[in-house]
């Protein structure tokens, strides 16, 4: 799905200062153990350490804003030399080297964070995304994302680790890191840690490049539920003021971007951090810090299997099927993959209610989409669904439909060739649904969408 996900891992602290809101400041939600009851087949790394390793603040590798006063950087690199010995503890690993460490003054952070988000964000390609999600009346006609999301990302971003670099980069603290901002370095550490292990980022590039985006998705989730659920285990330890002091600095933190940014952007923005967390606290409930570290061995691959933990422990694969593979004259392929469980709920959740969104999605079993642009304005959507059973079908179709008639301005819809076919509104959108299986078209230009439906076979 394009869009937002382009730049999760990347700047990695947005679900900071949102947990600790959400969470009470005296801990008592999460608890960690070290059961080792998995799959012996699958080497893991010892989650023992003999102890926090003592790191000297002055071997802390790393650069600093040449305006930062020395005595500000020697306190920061001091409290940092702790936390990575708090990180080592709470996560049960060691660290393999000493992650350097960027301390930069308010200005060099924001321009570091949004020259960062430039980078990543190709406006042209979010130009395209903009006309597709205005499409499926997701987003206002004319809305700049690019500039939405530097602004979200500039906004939010508390610290990050940069897996390209191996680097994590704060703003500086005049007084020290606050208790806020040292649950954000922990979490970010937690990043470094395991990328150091694991080499996640690896993956996650892969992913990026080859990948369908439902699984690139999934190993976000699972990278930020690991950090987001060591976080809160790091929470547990503080004193019940500076956990008070903590989260009611998130309470404060300022959301104006977020709180204006389209529900569903919100949504796809904290789904690595809630159902990460989620599905990282079943995987320790099913054994213990061990099975998280067999986790990133044998990765999610689908966010069906982060949603419904119970899926991945059992490796419930995808139901096989053909890619959507079309082709209209004059227009391109802008992208393809796999919408993927959540991918359905946050689109069908802009018309249903949460729990109908969560009901319509859940018996995905697997999809394929194309998205298609012209020259000018003009983009089409491909897609094709197959459910787990028949009433999954039925249960999605009914909310594409309803999603077309309360989103899209797709007009009346009239029975046609076996499916509605809307093609008197503002677009042209064709749903037919054969038992388990569900086509959905839906284009600015009529000539492209009946040649794709034509193409799909409906």
């Amino acid at each position: 799905m394009p869009g937002p996900s382009r730049l999760r891992l990347a700047l990695g602290a947005l679900g900071a200062a949102v947990f600790l809101a959400a969470c009470t400041p005296f801990g008592g939600g999460t608890t960690t153990t070290t059961t080792t009851d998995v799959d012996p087949t699958v080497t893991t790394t010892s989650t023992t350490v003999p102890g926090p390793t003592v790191v000297p603040p002055d071997s802390i590798p790393g650069t600093n804003s040449p305006s930062l006063a020395p005595e500000v950087v020697e306190r920061m690199r001091k409290e940092m030399a702790e936390l990575l010995a708090v990180t080592e503890e709470v996560r049960g690993l060691p660290f393999l080297q000493t992650p350097p460490v960027v301390i930069l003054d308010r200005a060099d952070f924001s321009q570091r964070v949004k020259d960062l988000a430039a980078g990543e964000l190709d406006p042209e390609v979010l130009a395209a995304d903009s006309r597709f999600y205005t499409l499926m009346g997701m987003l206002e006609p004319g809305t700049d994302l690019t500039a939405l999301l530097i602004d979200l990302y500039t906004e939010q971003v508390a610290g990050y680790y940069d897996g390209d670099t191996g680097e994590l980069v704060v703003p500086a603290s005049t007084d020290g890191f606050t208790p806020l901002q040292k649950v954000t370095v922990v979490h970010e550490l937690v990043h470094a840690l395991t990328d150091q292990h694991f080499g996640f980022n690896d993956e996650f590039e892969r992913r990026r490049e080859e990948g369908n985006g439902d699984d690139e998705s999934a190993m976000a989730a699972l990278v930020e539920g690991d950090a987001t659920y060591f976080q809160l285990v790091y929470m547990e330890s503080l004193s019940p003021l500076e956990a008070l002091q903590a989260a009611t600095e998130a309470l404060g933190f300022d959301s104006t971007v977020l709180d204006a940014a389209p529900a569903w952007i919100q949504k796809d923005l904290l789904f690595p951090y809630e159902q990460g967390l989620t599905f990282v606290q079943a995987l320790v409930d099913a054994g213990g810090i061990a099975r998280v570290d067999q986790a990133y061995q044998d990765p999610p691959d689908t966010t069906e299997q982060i949603l419904e933990p119970a899926k991945y422990l059992r490796r419930e694969p995808p139901v096989p099927m053909d890619p959507v593979d079309v082709t209209v004259p004059g227009w391109e392929v802008h992208d393809e993959g796999t919408l993927g469980e959540w991918g359905i709920r946050f689109v069908v959740g802009e018309t249903l209610r949460p729990g109908e969104a969560t009901q319509a999605a859940a018996g995905w079993g697997n999809d394929s989409y194309q998205i298609l642009t012209d020259d000018g304005d003009g983009v089409a959507f491909g897609f094709h669904y197959v459910g787990e059973s028949v009433r999954d079908g039925e249960e999605l179709a009914d909310a594409l439909i309803a999603h077309a008639k309360a989103k899209m301005g797709a007009g009346k819809g009239i029975e046609d060739g076996g499916g509605l076919l809307f093609d008197n509104g503002s677009v042209y959108v064709f749903i037919d649904r054969v038992d388990n299986e569900i086509f959905f078209v839906a284009s600015t230009d009529r000539a492209a969408g009946a040649s794709i439906r034509s193409q799909l076979g409906v």
